[in-house]
């Protein structure tokens, strides 16, 4: 009886490999960049809970989606050290716990600087805000670390600015224009003021400041301390915080959610705050080229498709004018060749912060970006 398929028993019997499916040529061959972006969109989900959760009746203070946000990657970092038995758990390294605090400092202001932000910017206003974010990184480095800060990022740095400047489009300047494009569901948008969107644009340049002292933070703890040991004093400052000031500030307090949907959303921040971690980690140990670097920019894309799917708004010409500007010129920093560094490589860590608070990309050297990303 003639056998009509061969298994992969035949092949290797007779030497010779099979040939593998043009699918899974391509899942190989892509399977680092292609988890960047998975990564991009849960960022951008968790943006657009974000803003839902501030807008309409919703009303719940950025304090307290913090609180939640925070508190279950506290529990849950807390849970994966323990199990493993991460050296120094639960305090880390004494030599480095003063850095650890500041990092959680930075970090904690330049998340609730973005959370404010979003409540009155667009989705992909306020995330093309965060690719700012390793220029300020790498001049922070320069002055406090000594380290190299290269004239492609000064160019890349004073460009990015000209095109805030085109986002901002103050009335002085430009006139009275249309802030956003809106559609059919305009109307399930805050109202924002050119005063609290002047405020936002603030908030978000603050927090870019708060982002990069916290990856300057990481740069000086290096290896000193585990990732998730920076990730948990990150979780743990900014829960405490937050639940302070939502007892002792007057005017804000504790705002009940309004039905299962909130509390599902809620939840869902932490959880997918997780899993971001860990696409970003697997891709950028799997692909460390510039095609890996250059899928960060999709979160872009993901943002402007949850501004239009869910509230029918998108930013206006000069804000889309000025967005691509900030993109191209980080984007073009980000993609010069990179200088050879004669240290060991290190093994790529991504901090879940870093989709929330800008991406440190490939910049001067390798390290750079995965310093950047480390947590």
């Amino acid at each position: 009886m003639v056998r009509r398929h061969s298994s992969v028993g035949d092949y290797e019997s007779a030497g010779i490999e099979p040939t593998p499916s043009m699918s899974k040529t391509i899942w190989k061959d892509n399977q680092g960049a292609l988890y960047i972006v998975l990564a991009q969109a849960f960022g951008s989900s968790m943006d657009a809970m974000v803003r839902f959760l501030q807008q309409g009746g919703n009303r719940m203070h950025p304090f307290q989606i913090i609180v939640a946000r925070m508190g279950i990657t506290c529990v849950l970092s807390s849970l994966y050290m323990w199990w493993t038995k991460v050296p120094d758990f639960p305090f880390g390294n004494p030599k480095v716990r003063v850095w650890l605090v500041l990092r959680a400092a930075f970090g904690f202001a330049g998340l609730f600087c973005l959370y404010y932000s979003v409540h009155y910017l667009p989705l992909a206003e306020s995330t093309v805000f965060r690719f700012l974010v390793p220029i300020v990184t790498a001049w922070a480095c320069s002055v406090f670390l000594g380290q190299a800060f290269l004239r492609k990022d000064l160019i890349a740095g004073l460009v990015a600015m000209i095109g805030v400047i085109f986002i901002a489009h103050p009335e002085s300047i430009f006139g009275k224009v249309d802030d956003i494009i809106k559609a059919t569901k305009a109307g399930e948008v805050d109202e924002v003021t050119p005063a609290q969107r002047l405020l936002a644009i603030g908030a978000s340049l603050l927090g870019v400041i708060g982002a990069s002292g916290a990856y300057t933070m990481i740069r000086v703890i290096g290896d000193r301390a585990h990732a998730l040991m920076s990730v948990n004093y990150f979780a743990f400052l900014g829960t405490a915080s937050s639940t302070i000031a939502l007892v002792v500030i007057p005017g804000i307090g504790f705002t009940m959610p309004h039905g299962a949907r909130d509390w599902v959303l809620l939840t869902l921040l932490g959880v997918f705050g997780f899993i971001l971690q860990f696409l970003l980690t697997a891709g950028l140990q799997l692909d460390r080229s510039s095609k890996a670097t250059s899928m960060l920019y999709t979160q872009v894309l993901f943002a402007l498709s949850f501004d239009w799917a869910i509230w029918g708004v998108i930013p206006g010409g000069w804000s889309l004018f000025g967005g691509a500007i900030v993109i191209g010129s980080t984007l073009w920093s980000a993609l010069q060749k990179p200088q050879k560094n004669s240290a060991d490589d290190a093994k790529a860590v991504i901090d879940e912060e870093s989709s929330l608070l800008g991406a440190e990309i490939q910049g001067g050297d390798v390290d750079r970006r995965r310093e950047s990303f480390s947590a």
